[in-house]
C-alpha cells in the first residue's frame, strides 16, 4: 500500500497510509500565511488499509488576513476548495478538473481541499502556496481556472 506524504506550511512532514476522507479526520496544517507553502504526494484510486476504496483525500487549513492561494494541481486529480461556516458546513467556492493550476483569493476563515479520483491507481502532487494581497474583497472569494 503506498503512502500519503504532506509536508506542512511549517516543514512538517505528515506521512499517512491514506489521508482522511471525511473532514473531521482531515489534517489541520495550521493558518496559511504570506509566504508559506505546502505539498502533496499523494495515490488515489485503490482499496486503503481500511478496505474502503479510496477515491477522495482532504486537507483543512484556514486563513487570518486576505490572501491569495496559488495552487499547482495534478491534471489526474479533481481539485476543490471549500469554506467551512461557523456550523462547520463546507461549501464549495472553487474547483478544477483534470487542470493544473488554480488561483483564488481568501478572506479570513476556514478552508478544506479536497483531491478526487474517478478512476484506478495514480499517484498526484500538488502545491500551494500564499501570496500576500492588498485587495479588499466584497464577495468572500473569487476564483479563476487557468
Amino acid at each position: 500500500m503506498n503512502r500519503d506524504i504532506i509536508t506542512g506550511m511549517d516543514g512538517e512532514i505528515y506521512a499517512r497510509r491514506d489521508l482522511s476522507r471525511e473532514w473531521g479526520g482531515a489534517i489541520d496544517l495550521g493558518t496559511a500565511r504570506t509566504g508559506k507553502s505546502f505539498g502533496v504526494d499523494g495515490h488515489l484510486g485503490e482499496t486503503n488499509c481500511l478496505g474502503v476504496w479510496d477515491s477522495v483525500d482532504r486537507l483543512r487549513f484556514r486563513t487570518s488576513r486576505n490572501l491569495r492561494l496559488e495552487l499547482a494541481t495534478d491534471p489526474k486529480v479533481i481539485t476543490e476548495l471549500v469554506r467551512f461556516d461557523s456550523k462547520g458546513v463546507a461549501t464549495v467556492v472553487g474547483s478544477v478538473e483534470y487542470g493544473a493550476r488554480l488561483s483564488l483569493n481568501l478572506t479570513p476563515g476556514r478552508y478544506g481541499l479536497s483531491f478526487f479520483v474517478e478512476g484506478d491507481l495514480i499517484s498526484y502532487q500538488v502545491n500551494a502556496s500564499f501570496i500576500r494581497t492588498l485587495a479588499n474583497y466584497s464577495n468572500s472569494l473569487t476564483y479563476e481556472v487557468q
